[in-house]
């Protein structure tokens, strides 16, 4: 399993309330990446190689839920290793994120609802500096 301190967990977390939203049904984007700038995941340049030790952003748009956290949890070869809970609220578009430095292997991330339903998940390979 794994251990996060208070600090760390709020350094490696954040949401952000945005406009007024109107939506009959859950509305979920998640993307990957490096950094987040003004609420908004930075495009990453290239192939979307990432690489062993790099610390990347599971980033989230989310609209239409109810007030309450969502889950963003990390899977490494079909082994947990991050799990996250994030604020939202009703009525807005809600922007948020976790980071998770990452090791070798097949990663898999899930965005799971208030009531732990799966609302959206998305998967990335990490391979070693070498390319090998």
């Amino acid at each position: 399993m794994f251990l996060m301190t208070g600090l760390s967990f709020l350094l490696a977390t954040a949401s952000f309330p945005g406009e007024v939203a109107d939506s009959d049904g859950p509305d979920v984007e998640l993307a990957i990446g490096y950094k987040v700038k003004r609420h908004q995941l930075e495009t990453v340049d290239g192939d979307n190689l990432f690489l062993d030790g790099e610390r990347l952003v599971a980033w989230t748009s989310v609209t239409g839920l109810k007030s309450g956290f969502i889950e963003h949890v990390w899977y490494r070869d079909d082994l947990e290793v991050a799990r996250f809970y994030l604020p939202v609220g009703a009525g807005r578009r809600w922007r948020t994120w976790s980071q998770h430095t990452v090791s070798l292997g097949d990663y898999q991330v899930q965005v799971l609802g208030p009531d732990g339903t799966l609302l959206k998940e998305i998967s990335f390979s990490v391979d070693s500096v070498c390319g090998g």
